[in-house]
């Protein structure tokens, strides 16, 4: 009886309660789970996070097929690497125009309504494609026009989502619900990316087309068991213009903010870029096909979780400046590592590796920002670090060109070199970093 019992608290874990207000935490909800794990999962005691979490997986299984697909469709249609560098920067260069957009549009519209709208058009774009690409007549230009749109509506998706993660848990849960919707996006990445991979062999690009819709239309399905719209901003805002002029300002008068940036850029444009190579990688030097690629994308989702693991077991380093520019290097350590790989196995280890550098930079970076700044300027921060982020497209143009002009190998090792020597200038010229 004992063990029905528990089969029966375990399913309605994972269901939402219609009677459960929002922001009331069912308090014996997570009492079937040993004591040492509820406080890794307390966000899920809320129903509408647990919502937002299954949501959150399928909108990833879509993102994780998306990566593998788009680069291995563009591959096979160019031969060019340096066109597979295009597609992906036209992907992430809506990051930095909608970066400042979304936060606005979030507090004064249904958040809610914002998700399902996002992730309603992310399934439009690649049920398009699939009807495309069995029709027959799918072109290039027709793949960066839709994957501009995806750009768009994911960066919708996940300015509102954050947003309203927030909204359901408050201050006392927020950390744990950001670190918990970061697990969902990994999971989320690592199976997309297995199932493109195997997909892409078995039924052919339009046919995983089709199944990244089925899995943006079952995330945004969940989003209608979200009841409440979310919190809304107050009524008085600071106009768009002087919000923009006194972003400026904070950036002039703290160097830390602006030091921080920099750095960001520098691996988004340097290191995060390797996953522009990743289709040329499986095709022609591992010679493992779309399966292999998609083996590959799934171990770079795998180390950006595991990162997220080394950042925790790291979180009573006090020198956490120098830490950051000892990640950014052994990051550039890895990429060149990476140029070396001649079979699958030793690729996955540097994949791994890098992504796991990867993460703990990230994080390192968003919490430093949160930390050294003012409380009123916070806000200014992240908007610092969503412009680093956004540089992203350069360095996805950049590493294609090399690879196209030169070779995979090359590329990696330049930039690889370049973010090393880079860190070693930053570490030398922005002393304040080194003393975080």
């Amino acid at each position: 009886m004992e063990q029905v019992k528990t089969a029966k608290a375990r399913i309605a874990f994972w269901l939402p309660k219609v009677s459960v207000e929002r922001n009331e935490p069912a308090p014996d909800i997570l009492d079937w789970l040993p004591t040492h794990f509820r406080g890794l999962v307390a966000a899920f005691r809320y129903p509408e996070f647990r919502v937002l979490w299954i949501s959150t997986v399928f909108n990833q299984l879509g993102q994780g097929m998306q990566q593998v697909l788009l680069g291995w469709l563009v591959l096979e249609m160019t031969g060019s690497i340096t066109m597979v560098g295009v597609v992906f920067a036209v992907r992430s260069a809506p990051n930095l125009v909608v970066g400042f957009i979304a936060g606005p549009v979030a507090d004064r519209i249904d958040r809610r309504f914002l998700m399902v709208t996002s992730v309603t058009g992310m399934m439009v774009v690649s049920m398009l494609g699939s009807l495309f690409l069995f029709g027959g007549f799918l072109t290039v230009w027709q793949i960066m026009a839709g994957t501009f749109v995806l750009g768009v509506t994911q960066a919708f998706y996940m300015t509102s989502r954050q947003v309203y993660a927030y909204d359901i848990v408050g201050s006392a849960a927020a950390v744990n619900g950001i670190a918990l919707v970061s697990l969902a996006q990994r999971v989320g990445g690592v199976f997309g990316a297995l199932i493109a991979g195997a997909l892409i062999d078995w039924w052919g690009s339009g046919g995983t087309f089709l199944v990244m819709a089925i899995s943006y239309a079952l995330g945004a399905i969940a989003l209608f068991w979200l009841r409440n719209v979310g919190q809304s901003a107050p009524e008085e805002r600071e106009p768009i213009r002087e919000n923009l002029v006194n972003y400026f300002r904070a950036l002039a008068d703290n160097r830390i903010m602006l030091s921080l940036m920099v750095t960001t850029a520098a691996v988004e444009m340097l290191g995060f870029s390797h996953q522009v190579l990743l289709p040329v990688l499986a095709r022609d030097v591992l010679f493992v096909g779309p399966a292999g690629l998609g083996v590959l994308t799934a171990f770079r989702f795998a180390g950006g979780a595991l990162g997220v693991l080394v950042t925790a077991a790291l979180h009573q380093v006090q020198r956490r400046g120098i830490m950051l520019l000892t990640i950014i290097a052994l990051f550039g350590g890895g990429e060149i590592l990476l140029s070396f790989s001649t079979t699958l196995w030793t690729a996955l280890v540097f994949i791994t590796l890098i992504n796991v550098m990867a993460s703990v930079t990230d994080i390192l970076h968003q919490s430093l920002l949160q930390l050294n700044v003012p409380n009123q300027q916070r806000g200014r921060a992240m908007g610092s670090w969503i412009v680093g982020i956004g540089t992203a497209p350069i360095g996805q143009l950049q590493i294609g060109y090399i690879s196209g002009l030169t070779s995979p190998k090359i590329a990696l090792v330049v930039n690889g070199t370049l973010l090393v020597l880079l860190t070693l200038t930053m570490g030398i010229v922005m002393p304040r970093l080194r003393r975080l």
